[in-house]
């Protein structure tokens, strides 16, 4: 891209994109129709469900659900439970905080995918930096 300018203000772009479509900003429960596309070809949303599951799936420590809270309905919870009872664990926390689209079945496939966009971003670079030369221009 020419000048430099404008090739900043492109990466930085890129880079509001990839953090508000990988799930890190709007929750991808809440990413439907024309949103959910983004939402799966960006490769943040891989990076950051991959690193979520992996710390929190098997985690058992207590969380508290507050009352109202989308957590204090999945566990069936309800005003008459009272305050402090409504309990479940991080994993299950993590479950419902991201409607159950965040999986650890994915780490697998999302490493997989991680990989692509890799090559494909190398071999892009490679083609770039083959065939265009600014300084002949």
């Amino acid at each position: 891209m020419k000048p430099m300018p404008a090739a900043q203000i492109l990466a930085s772009v890129f880079i509001g994109l990839n953090n508000f479509f990988s799930g890190l900003i709007v929750r991808p429960q809440f990413m439907t129709g024309f949103f959910n596309v983004p939402f799966w070809i960006t490769p943040g949303h891989f990076v950051y469900e991959g690193l979520i599951v992996s710390l929190y799936t098997a985690d058992t420590r207590t969380v508290f659900a507050e009352q109202g809270s989308d957590f204090f309905d999945d566990l069936g919870c309800d005003e008459t439970t009272p305050i402090g009872e409504c309990s479940g664990s991080v994993s299950q926390f993590v479950y419902s905080f991201f409607g159950g689209r965040y999986s650890s079945d994915n780490v697998v496939t999302n490493a997989i995918i991680l990989g692509g966009f890799l090559v494909f971003a190398r071999v892009l670079t490679f083609l770039a930096l083959t065939y265009i030369n600014f300084s002949a221009t």
